[in-house]
């Protein structure tokens, strides 16, 4: 298959972007551009409004009135106003008013034309749900006298009047109560879609909030319908409109402070259900009291209101006192949509009493969209959070078994304390120092280095005479030590996906950069990155440690072994940045005169027993069962990651003592220290005249004073302390 040109890709994206622009450049212009000369016509949605002209009576007089008007009158007073109809009226023409919930009779020459009245509809109440009335007009009309009639029920309020052709006098109401409308569909559907998803989803996860979300939209989104200037077009009976549009507005700060509570993890559950209780129980009695006729919904309605600016004000303090609390960072991408929600909502209410010409909906539909996509930033950053919080507690599982088990093989193998904690330090920052030139982030560091903890993690399958073998392993034994890359890939191939390289890491950290490497003789760059990193981290610690055959080689030797060795064994790139590293004091041997130590540089005990057996092996000395000191060193290595120390003392009987009389005095001197043993203390045969004495989490001077208390009960004891210079 050919290579794509390069660059082309890049282009390509340019030139879609560049043709959106494009597009959406023209859209705007088609639809602000007013220069429709030779363009098809859309025909006429022209109406006129019919606000000057008018005069109010009052009793006996009349002055001019402007329209719309709001009137100082009280319940149950009249409000008469009257004008002539334009000269122009046509057959076929509408006039149209809105009615504030008042009750409307529209008189064209003394004749009732049209009316909307509480008394004429079957059922209603007193109070009458705002409404459009139309009253047809025709040609005869034309200069002929219009009076209105209205009967105050609220708040003394004349709207506009408008006159236009046929149905053209909604054109206006339809085009000014589209946005709100429109948004309030798409906090519909949106919500419809949040609640199905969440019956959907609840077996996987936590989908409380978002459920109380969906049914706070879905209850915000019919109050606006059932609110809108266009409700007549959605109902037949818009007089009902007044039961659901009471019920839906004073659910809403009922569903909020549900949803407020959920996404607050319940932390103020008990403020918040006090209050959700009473709200709801005021929608109960309001009902009960309009049903029985004692009081109107549009009466009670406003002891809600109040519930729900009580509501508003918990709600605010409640997440004034989690940022004081710092547990807003809980929710801290939600709780921007949830200040709106107040604010906004707030707004709502304030409008209702303040502004009488205001268009219910808009704002608190556009606060719910905030609200919703904030909750929706927020979910899925928590599930992928959450989702990193999983993967990284396996992750931590596995390496902390991992290291579990390389710190198992590493305190099993004699020659190795420590070495695959060094390995994967020394690894670590060889790839930090190599990370800008070769693309690693933080991820690769971090990677590298846990490899490196489990590179020789297949000597677990290595036998114990071989890897603790005093002195040079013959070449049968050789090519069985050769295997353990192999056998640790193969233990650990399930884990290939965990930690990417870390088989690469396992299996090549032998091979040779000159193809003479094991166990398959990779070559140059085929040798994968990670394990050309490890082959010179283990070669640094195998050079600045201690070895059966040899002490460890001082820093110019290790440094002229690697340059020596840079395109033979080594990555000659990645040799030099080591040897860099080295002569810029950028990379310190871990290991003290070539032993593991501690943080502290401290050589640790395990190091030094180690050390002095396998000098006694090689020397001879007739130690009574070496797997026995394997076995404490092991112990040993293991506390000593959990900064556990053991003191090691070597205590036994004078040479002069006669063969014959060992035993004995041997006897003796175990009685004279055997009470003085704790629990967690070992006491282990070393020799046929002496004893190695581990004693548990206790310092020298605690060793000091049990070797003064021994040396009381049995002044001929010899004791010997293991030093570094040993």
């Amino acid at each position: 298959m050919k290579k794509v040109i390069p660059g082309l890709d890049k282009l390509l994206r340019i030139g879609t972007v560049v043709v959106l622009a494009v597009t959406l450049m023209y859209m705007l212009m088609a639809v602000v551009d007013t220069s429709s000369d030779g363009e098809a016509p859309i025909g006429s949605f022209q109406t006129e409004d019919f606000n000057e002209g008018w005069m109010l009576h009052e009793g006996e007089s009349e002055r001019p009135i402007r329209l719309p008007a709001a009137l100082d009158r009280g319940e149950g007073e009249e409000i008469i106003i009257s004008n002539t109809l334009p000269e122009d009226l046509s057959d076929g023409m509408n006039l149209m008013l809105r009615g504030a919930m008042e009750d409307i009779l529209i008189y064209v020459d003394g004749r009732l034309r049209a009316e909307y009245a509480s008394d004429a509809i079957d059922g209603m109440g007193f109070y009458i749900p705002s409404a459009y009335v139309v009253a047809g007009l025709d040609q005869a009309d034309a200069g002929k006298e219009i009076c209105i009639q209205i009967r105050v029920k609220t708040r003394g309020v004349v709207n506009g009047v408008r006159i236009g052709h046929g149905n053209n006098v909604w054109f206006e109401v339809i085009k000014n109560g589209l946005s709100v409308n429109a948004i309030a569909l798409v906090v519909f559907v949106t919500g419809l879609i949040i609640l199905i998803g969440t019956f959907v989803m609840q077996k996987f996860y936590r989908v409380s909030a978002a459920r109380q979300l969906a049914l706070l939209m879905l209850n915000t989104a019919m109050w606006v319908f059932s609110e809108s200037t266009l409700r007549q077009l959605f109902f037949s009976r818009p007089s009902l409109s007044q039961y659901f549009a009471y019920f839906t507005v004073e659910l809403i700060a009922v569903l909020a402070m549900t949803y407020f509570d959920e996404v607050q993890h319940r932390a103020y559950h008990e403020k918040y259900v006090l209050l959700e209780s009473v709200a709801f129980l005021q929608i109960l009695l309001n009902a009960i009291l309009h049903t029985i006729g004692f009081m109107p919904l549009y009466k009670t309605m406003m002891i809600s209101h109040i519930w729900t600016a009580i509501g508003a004000v918990v709600a605010s303090s409640c997440i004034i006192r989690d940022f004081i609390r710092g547990r807003v960072k809980e929710y801290k991408i939600t709780v921007i949509g949830m200040i709106c929600f107040v604010i906004m909502s707030t707004t709502e209410l304030v409008g209702f009493y303040v502004n009488r010409f205001h268009v219910f909906g808009s704002s608190l539909c556009l606060a719910l969209l905030m609200l919703m996509i904030a909750t929706i930033i927020q979910t899925v950053y928590d599930e992928v959070m959450a989702s990193r919080e999983r993967a990284n507690a396996r992750t931590d599982m596995i390496i902390k078994t991992i290291e579990t088990i390389a710190g198992a093989i590493d305190a099993r193998d004699e020659d190795t304390g420590g070495h695959s904690g060094r390995v994967g330090f020394y690894a670590g920052c060889l790839a930090e120092e190599m990370a800008e030139r070769y693309g690693l982030d933080a991820v690769d560091l971090m990677r590298i280095r846990y490899i490196g903890l489990v590179h020789d993690i297949g000597k677990i399958g290595v036998a114990d005479n071989v890897l603790n073998k005093s002195g040079r392993l013959t070449e049968e034994e050789y090519s069985l030590m050769k295997k353990h890359p192999e056998i640790g890939y193969e233990m650990m191939s399930s884990m290939g996906n965990v930690i990417p390289g870390l088989l690469d890491g396992i299996r090549y950290h032998h091979e040779r950069y000159d193809g003479k490497g094991y166990p398959d003789g990779l070559k140059g760059k085929e040798i994968p990155l990670v394990a050309r990193i490890m082959a010179l981290a283990d070669s640094y610690d195998a050079m600045t440690s201690n070895r059966v055959y040899r002490r460890r080689l001082s820093e110019k030797e290790v440094q002229k072994e690697i340059r020596s060795c840079a395109g033979t064994q080594f990555d000659p790139e990645l040799a030099e940045i080591f040897l860099k590293m080295m002569e810029e004091g950028k990379l310190d041997s871990r290991t003290v005169r070539g032993m593991a130590a501690d943080e502290s540089g401290k050589v640790n005990p395990s190091a030094l027993l180690e050390s002095k057996v396998q000098k006694d092996l090689l020397q001879k000395v007739p130690v009574s069962d070496p797997s026995h000191v394997r076995m404490l060193c092991y112990m040993m290595k293991l506390l000593e990651k959990k900064g556990i120390r053991y003191e090691i003392v070597f205590l036994g009987i004078d040479e002069k003592v006669p063969d014959g009389n060992v035993e004995k005095e041997l006897g003796l001197l175990t009685a004279a220290y055997k009470d003085m043993l704790y629990g967690h203390d070992i006491n282990i045969r070393y020799t046929e005249r002496n004893y190695i004495l581990a004693l548990y989490d206790r310092d020298e001077e605690g060793a000091a004073e049990f070797l003064k208390a021994v040396k009381e009960k049995y002044p001929a004891a010899v004791s010997e302390y293991l030093t570094e210079e040993d």
